[in-house]
């Protein structure tokens, strides 16, 4: 049985923010992307580079799971020596930071995530619709890390739409849902992002385009993948009494949770409501004073428009299957926009499928935005003061996050 303790509870701030453009084509290394976003970070926190004592970064060197990324970053920013550095990704990395900042292994940590379009692992990569959506380089792909050539993307390597196109193809056959659901979704995140500037899809699209746009795996289409950049974000987090005497006002980590599920090698032979998501939710609600009715902004995870269903019925706003009823009954069609139960405004700045895919990380510093009333123009939530994050796929890193600011 998971811990309901949460001594963590608001001791964690976020106190800097930044980012390097979100672009299709940056023609930028990962190291660059990510050491313009920390820079930026460490600008809007206030405070000396030198203070830095604990990084956790993603995607900085040539694998996006190498320690050479963290290593290269230190350098690159001049710093002498860190008391803790760790690699995380997806949801993880500001988990893992926290924990780091509440133990006392570092006073102020520095996380930071870079992406490239095109994975560096592989420039074949290019051919697989689900990761790159580009022009047809070849007719098959290696798997990473090795030489071996697969003619199908899904039998070298498990993690790719595949998986997630037979889970909705189940999931609407099951509960006798229309592609619709994933449309207002998709069409909800483009019409945030029409009003971010930083977003690399700003262009609104209605239910027709969506239907029509190309299949790419049933019922999977075009507009239902998230949208690959090349980009970085990053931020800074302290204690919250250091949070104090520094100029930002401070967003808290009010409580977090990751969760794994007993079945994580094999996408297929998991069970809809028994994966990772649903028990990273479940804990996370354990420990928090802050209840699903008191969210302001939600973030769950939109790699695919499937793992964000996932994340929505994981989080409970909707019991398995039902969430085409909450749906139907939150849209406005004014707005073309979702607000779950009349209260709580979904993808703020356009998610992984219209903002950007960055690993989620641009939800955190959306809700930053959001939570210091620093968003530009009309998409600033009036008083938002909650944000809650399902952030991860459906067997790795999955975290369950939820921010509070006074």
């Amino acid at each position: 049985m998971a811990s309901n303790r949460n001594p963590l509870k608001d001791q964690v701030a976020i106190v800097g923010i930044g980012a390097a453009p979100f672009s299709r084509h940056s023609n930028r290394s990962l190291l660059d992307l990510g050491l313009e976003a920390a820079v930026n970070a460490i600008k809007d926190a206030g405070i000396d580079k030198g203070q830095i004592d604990g990084i956790c970064g993603t995607g900085l060197g040539v694998m996006q799971t190498h320690n050479a990324g963290v290593l290269s970053l230190t350098g690159a920013l001049g710093l002498p020596e860190l008391s803790w550095a760790m690699n995380g990704w997806l949801g993880s990395q500001i988990v893992y930071s926290a924990e780091a900042v509440f133990a006392g292994t570092c006073d102020y940590c520095l996380i930071v995530q870079a992406e490239h379009r095109v994975p560096a692992w592989s420039a074949s990569a290019a051919n697989d619709p689900f990761r790159v959506r580009a022009s047809n380089l070849g007719k098959s792909v290696a798997s990473p890390g090795t030489s071996e050539v697969f003619d199908h993307y899904s039998e070298g390597w498990i993690h790719s739409g595949e998986p997630y196109a037979a889970y909705m193809n189940w999931y609407l056959d099951k509960f006798g849902v229309p592609r619709e659901m994933l449309g207002m979704m998709a069409i909800n995140n483009r019409q945030w992002a029409s009003q971010n500037p930083a977003a690399a899809m700003r262009e609104p699209f209605t239910m027709d385009d969506y239907m029509s746009a190309r299949m790419i795996r049933s019922p999977l289409g075009l507009l239902d993948l998230d949208l690959p950049i090349d980009a970085a974000e990053a931020m800074v987090i302290t204690t919250a009494d250091r949070a104090k005497d520094l100029p930002n006002k401070p967003v808290y980590i009010h409580a977090l949770s990751l969760g794994q599920a007993r079945v994580s090698e094999y996408y297929e032979n998991a069970v809809w409501g028994e994966q990772a998501p649903w028990k990273a939710f479940a804990n996370l609600w354990k420990r928090s004073d802050i209840q699903r009715e008191d969210i302001d902004l939600f973030y769950p995870y939109d790699g695919y428009t499937p793992t964000m269903v996932g994340h929505t019925e994981a989080a409970g706003f909707a019991p398995t299957g039902e969430l085409w009823g909450l749906f139907q009954d939150s849209w406005d069609e004014g707005r073309q926009k979702l607000k779950l139960n009349g209260r709580t405004e979904v993808h703020t700045g356009g998610g992984s499928l219209s903002h950007g895919r960055l690993g989620g990380f641009n939800y955190y510093s959306e809700a930053v935005k959001q939570l210091r009333g620093q968003a530009e123009g009309d998409r600033q939530v009036p008083g938002a003061t909650t944000a809650l994050f399902g952030i991860g796929s459906f067997f790795h890193d999955p975290a369950a996050v939820i921010f509070r600011a006074d």
